[in-house]
């Protein structure tokens, strides 16, 4: 390795979205998963590569470099925008790091409370660049300009109509501050002029969405050589025509039409390119069309039988046009050049752009002008303006004018004047423009797009022409398609992870480009995610699938420079003990990475990864350095071969939880998962797991020979030894010392010394100790402690140059490098803005300390840059950012229509009108409290349960504040009664016959006349009140007629229970109200009256009813009385009823009942998850646990003294001297909480 090389940040791979920009210092843009990345380009003269990560903590939807980068101006020195998905626009400096400004005009109301609710795609919010700094984003309703230098913004209804229009893909004019361009999902593209506000062309031609849009400004194709051809074009037309003319009658006069577009003036009559095309007229038509009619069509004939030699004519205007070009500036003449013969160029598709006049175009026709029926064709696909209708396929007839008067030149002293070009007339124009100098060469802005079908079009946004058109002959469709203009004749394009290059040759004779595969430019690659070209230098930089971001020459179609990436958040790190350049890295995107320090250059970065399913915790190397063991999240031990870099075998544990700890010893892995400690024996053919169940609660595991250091989730060290009766077992502990208040994250044992380690875990304090093992003992030689009052050091690594060097790395977001010569010194620290998970000295360097965390890859830090006792190599990068404003003035406003007038003068007189009432009120409530002293002596004999004379008055009081406070409760009750179930209240009823109540109280009367008829059959219909004055069978009726009435109005009475025991159905009526869940006490209580095994189903019943309602003291009721104890514990124990569950289990249960311990476990870690630990510390010395209860007290952060005391009470009484050799609490504290750092 070169010690001068050093990337200070190791780069992410790139994210789902592929988002990748070319800066103009020929360095790479791109995305990650939530971050973004720079990398310079490959420097020269021995300087530091530059490799830039940066936290942006949300994803992103859309990325753009500024076209200032680099210029400074007071602002951002490299500026670049991006889109979050909280739908906010940020401008951030990639010099510092850091979001500098932005805005929030696309969030909404609803969606700025809570962001996560709505999920954002690429296509929510568009964003690019404009020529001039500034920025544009749209979303389906509007569109913002956002003024980079006054951090403000405008916002407008978007002109794109979302109805018509989904967007997909948006680019700005580099060239033109005004221009845009945007694709839609429809495969439209459109190109829209910001000044206006308006659609300017609407092109088709794909089928599928946009994926990608690219400007160009090339130069016009050069026309001279089409004049030169003007004699063999005009000879072919004379061989077609025949020299004689036949009589003719003469044609009506024509009137003016558009332009056709050709390549020269004589290829109007050449149809050979467009037989057999659906428009182009037969050879048999053409023929009497040229047989008939002689050689000229026009208005006027010339004088004279001899045919018009159209050769002549056009040298002779060439020679006038110098001629006349010589003379004095001061002489007035109308110029006609050759260009005024010159057809205009079909570009392919004829925009309806072509309906518009040139401002520049005689309007009127010279006396003895020409008048030429042209015939042209149009390509195959069709352009339209949006808001015009759209042309045909084919466009056979077309009229030219063209003026033909020359003035001969007076002035025989002619000024010397440069020949000019010729210019073409553009394809919008309908007549001739007069040609410019030699000096302005004209510019073609050319827009090139491709499609998810892989169709890629070339477009003229000066023009709206159609200018080129390949094909694809592929039917995969892809949303990773892209296009880039490599120079001015080559384009590359991205498609099925390859890049394709295309050249591009100006055709004259359908005057549009042709798009053919390049061969001097090639790629072999076949696993590209983007790519982004430097047109400049002409170099590409690729994103590949293997996570690495490469730099390729086209045309060698050689990578020159590659970089390995890291993903946020590397949970483990272990170097080879071979090969200490060799790292290995447990990254959190379901990786292994191996990071190999000998082979780092200026332009490499050498970083493979192996992808193995789940995210990896911890690491392991094997004995013979080949194979590399890791853990992962989801409870697997997965073997990896180094070498072939392939997963070997995946080995399962007991429990899908993560695997924090692993170490390979000989032919055994040994982990800890979920609190339990076991190993796999590879040495056996069928690997299953052995559980070692006489170490209880590990969290952390370390094997030194014949000895098995094991840190627990109480913060103890144990210290345990091989049973030699059995080889592979372990016996219980022989040692333990209670070192940390909670559990331990690293044993890490000094390369240099073999007996000294250290201990750090989810505390403040870290412990550098002396292990003995003849006397299977150890001692405490220095104690470090963090000023943080909520530290916790996640893992711990010795120098392997310097024995007493110690790095921690903590959850804060700290790196302290300790010094055990001198324990009393506060450490180096190295500040970060995120949690840091680990790292280590880099092998070749021990001067860089490379870690990673949360919000970082991997980090290089340069420790001795600097004098500095604490290093901040990065902040958080949203934390200083200066949101926009809206702006007041607003240059892009369309003018107010009337109706638009009319409903702002409306509004306007809604707000002086509330305006005034505001005032009213205001005014009433001044002269209320001027008459509140006199309506409080008024009230201060009523009653509180009575209406105070303040509600009507409008005034306050002391009595009404009180009321205020007895309403919330009124309304806190309302809510509870509203939660019972309906079993839970009574009602007082005074009838269960509702309808014959009815009938009595409303329509007496009516039934009475009934009643007087003396028609049974109309009697027993209509009146109700009949059957109570029947039989027995008429009576049932009544009955069943107001159940139902009550079942369909959902009485929650006791009326229909009334009425079911009546009937003898009750049975019927219950199971019914168990089907339904609907039972209640009442029913509980008339269910015996049926039989006792029906009331034993019904209270079952609503026991389970009262559970799914979450009344867990309901339904544990009913089940006591069933005689169901073990159901109604474990009911209570599922709900965390501990005590209930507890006192019902020492009376009901025997003493010696698992269930009892299991109990108690539960609420323990029920307390310790709650921060309880007093209640703990009690519970467990009443159960006689001391021990356990001593672990709880030492959880507290801040020790108070009567904390202390307790402690050693509890020491004491439960004679733990023992046990616990009291190492922790006695260590004098070298560098405690005051060393700041």
């Amino acid at each position: 390795m070169n010690s001068q090389v050093m990337y200070h940040n190791v780069p992410t791979p790139p994210g789902n979205v592929s988002l990748a920009a070319a800066a103009p210092d020929g360095g790479l843009l791109y995305a990650g998963v939530r971050c973004i990345n720079y990398i310079s380009a490959p420097p020269a003269n021995g300087e530091q590569p530059q490799v830039v990560t940066m936290s942006t903590r949300i994803n992103i939807l859309a990325l753009d470099v500024s076209p200032m980068w680099g210029s400074g101006n007071g602002g951002p020195t490299k500026p670049f925008a991006i889109v979050g998905d909280d739908l906010s626009v940020q401008v951030w400096d990639c010099g510092l790091g850091e979001a500098v400004i932005g805005h929030k005009a696309h969030q909404h109301q609803h969606e700025a409370r809570d962001v996560r609710v709505v999920h954002h795609t690429t296509n929510s919010v568009l964003m690019s660049y404009l020529a001039n700094g500034n920025i544009l984003s749209l979303d389906a309703s509007d569109l913002v300009i956002y003024c980079v230098a006054s951090n403000s913004y405008c916002r407008r209804p978007t002109f794109i109509s979302p109805r018509n229009h989904q967007l997909t893909m948006v680019r700005c004019s580099p060239y033109n501050a005004n221009q845009f361009a945007v694709g839609t999902a429809m495969g439209n593209v459109l190109v829209c002029d910001l000044r206006k506000m308006n659609i300017v062309y609407k092109f088709h031609g794909h089928k599928a969405p946009v994926c990608g849009l690219a400007w160009r400004e090339v130069p016009a194709p050069r026309e001279e050589e089409q004049l030169n051809d003007l004699t063999s074009r005009a000879e072919q037309w004379r061989s077609r025509n025949g020299d004689q003319e036949k009589p003719k009658a003469k044609p009506p006069p024509l009137s003016k039409s558009r332009a056709a577009e050709s390549d020269d003036l004589f290829d109007i009559y050449n149809f050979d390119h467009l037989e057999c095309e659906f428009g182009a007229p037969v050879a048999a038509r053409r023929r009497s069309s040229e047989d008939c009619g002689g050689g000229f069509v026009g208005l006027e004939k010339p004088a004279g039988a001899a045919a018009l030699d159209f050769v002549e004519a056009c040298e002779s205007m060439k020679a006038d046009l110098l001629a006349t070009r010589q003379e004095a500036e001061n002489i007035q003449h109308v110029e006609v050049t050759l260009n005024d013969c010159e057809p205009t160029k079909p570009k392919g598709p004829l925009s309806d752009a072509s309906t518009s006049s040139n401002k520049h175009d005689a309007s009127d026709s010279t006396e003895g002008s020409l008048e030429v029926i042209q015939y042209s064709s149009s390509s195959d696909d069709a352009v339209i303006v949006d808001g015009e209708a759209a042309k045909p396929k084919r466009e056979v007839l077309h009229h030219i004018y063209h003026q033909a008067e020359v003035h001969a030149s007076g002035n025989p002293q002619a000024k010397s004047e440069p020949q000019s070009n010729l210019q073409t007339v553009p394809a919008v124009s309908t007549e001739t423009i007069s040609s410019t100098s030699a000096n302005n060469t004209r510019l073609d802005s050319l827009l090139v797009s491709i499609d998810g079908d892989e169709v890629m079009m070339i477009w003229n946004a000066n023009t709206g022409a159609h200018a080129g058109k390949n094909y694809s002959r592929s039917k995969a469709a892809g949303k990773l398609n892209n296009v880039y203009w490599l120079n001015d004749q080559v384009i590359v394009s991205l498609s099925r992870h390859q890049l394709f290059f295309w050249s591009l040759e100006f055709e004259r004779k359908m005057l549009r480009y042709k798009i053919s595969k390049d061969k001097a430019h090639s790629c072999h690659l076949q696993d590209i995610v983007s790519f982004s070209c430097d047109s400049e230098k002409e170099m590409i930089w690729l994103c590949r699938n293997n996570r690495q971001i490469g730099m390729m020459n086209p045309r060698k179609g050689q990578v020159s420079a590659f970089y390995g990436t890291v993903a946020f958040g590397v949970r483990a790190m272990a170097e080879c003990p071979d090969d200490m350049n060799k790292i290995a890295l447990g990254c959190s995107d379901r990786r292994v990475a191996f990071f190999d320090i000998s082979k780092l250059s200026t332009s490499c970065l050498p970083i493979d990864s192996v992808y193995v399913a789940s995210n990896v915790y911890s690491l392991a190397w094997s004995p013979n350095c080949l194979e590399l063991a890791f853990g992962t999240f989801d409870g697997t031990v997965g073997i990896l071969d180094v070498e072939r870099m392939k997963v070997k075998t995946h080995l399962r544990t007991p429990h899908k939880k993560e695997v924090y700890s692993l170490v390979w010893q000989d032919n055994c892995i040994y982990f800890i998962v979920n609190r339990v400690f076991g190993f796999f024996d590879l040495s056996k053919s069928k690997t299953e797991p052995v559980i070692v169940n006489c170490i209880s609660r590990p969290s952390y595991l370390s094997v030194r020979g014949n000895f098995l250091f094991v840190g627990t989730d109480d913060g103890l060290l144990q210290l345990h030894e091989r049973d030699s009766g059995m080889g592979k077992s372990w016996t219980p502990f022989i040692r333990q010392s209670a070192l940390l208040a909670r559990y331990v994250t690293d044993i890490a044992w000094c390369p240099l010394d073999s007996n000294k380690f250290g201990v750090a875990g989810n505390d403040k304090s870290v412990y550098v100790m002396e292990f003995q093992p003849a006397e299977r003992n150890w001692k405490t030689m220095h104690t470090f402690r963090a000023s943080a009052e909520k530290a916790s050091i996640t893992s711990l690594k010795w120098s392997h140059s310097q024995k007493h060097l110690l790095l921690t790395f903590h959850i804060e977001g700290k790196v302290c490098l300790w010094n055990c010569n001198e324990p009393e010194k506060p450490p180096l620290t190295i500040v970060y803005h995120c949690p840091m998970w680990c790292g280590m000295f880099l092998p070749t360097n021990e001067n860089i300390i490379m870690c990673s965390g949360k919000a970082l890859s991997v980090e290089l830090i340069d420790i001795k840059a600097g004098d500095e006792q604490s290093i901040c190599p990065k902040v958080d990068a949203l934390l200083n950012v200066k949101w926009a404003s809206k702006s007041l003035t607003q240059p892009f406003a369309p003018v107010l229509t009337a109706a638009d007038k009319k409903r702002q003068r409306r509004d306007q007189r809604k707000m002086a009108a509330k305006l005034q009432a505001e005032t009213a009120n205001e005014h009433q409530k001044k002269v209320s409290e001027s008459e509140t002293p006199v309506n409080e002596n008024s009230v201060k004999d009523i009653p509180v349960n009575e209406t105070p004379v303040e509600e009507m008055l409008g005034a306050l009081s002391l009595d009404k504040k009180s009321q205020k406070v007895n309403t919330k409760e009124c309304i806190k009750c309302k809510e509870l009664e509203a939660g019972q179930p309906p079993d839970s209240f009574l009602t007082h009823s005074r009838t269960c016959l509702y309808l014959t109540q009815k009938e009595l109280n409303k329509s007496a009367l009516e039934k009475l006349a009934i009643v007087l008829t003396e028609d049974a059959a109309k009697i027993d219909k209509s009146v109700l009140m009949s059957k109570l004055f029947s039989t027995k069978v008429m009576a049932k009726e009544l009955i069943a007629t107001e159940l139902t009435n009550l079942k369909h109005s959902n009485t929650k009475d006791i009326a229909p229970l009334c009425l079911a025991i009546s009937t003898f159905k009750l049975r019927e009526e219950l199971e019914q109200h168990m089907a339904n869940k609907t039972l209640t006490e009442w029913h509980l209580s008339v269910a015996p009256s049926v039989s006792f095994t029906l009331w034993q189903d019904c209270c079952r019943a609503y026991a389970k009813q009262m559970e799914e309602k979450g009344f867990v003291m309901h339904a544990a009721t009913y089940l006591f009385s069933l005689g169901m104890q073990s159901e109604a514990i474990n009911l209570f124990l599922a709900n965390e009823y501990y005590k209930e569950a507890l006192v019902h289990a020492r009376i009901c249960l025997p003493a010696t009942d698992p269930l009892i311990k299991t109990i108690i476990n539960k609420w323990l870690e029920q307390l310790e998850g709650t921060g309880n630990f007093a209640a703990a510390a009690l519970i467990c010395v009443l159960d006689n646990e001391m021990l356990r209860g001593y672990s709880y007290l030492r959880k507290f952060r801040n020790c108070t003294p009567e904390i202390a005391e307790l402690m050693d009470q509890i020491k004491r009484i439960g004679q733990l001297g023992g046990v616990l050799d009291g190492c922790a609490p006695i260590e004098p504290i070298h560098n405690g909480s005051t060393a700041e750092h």
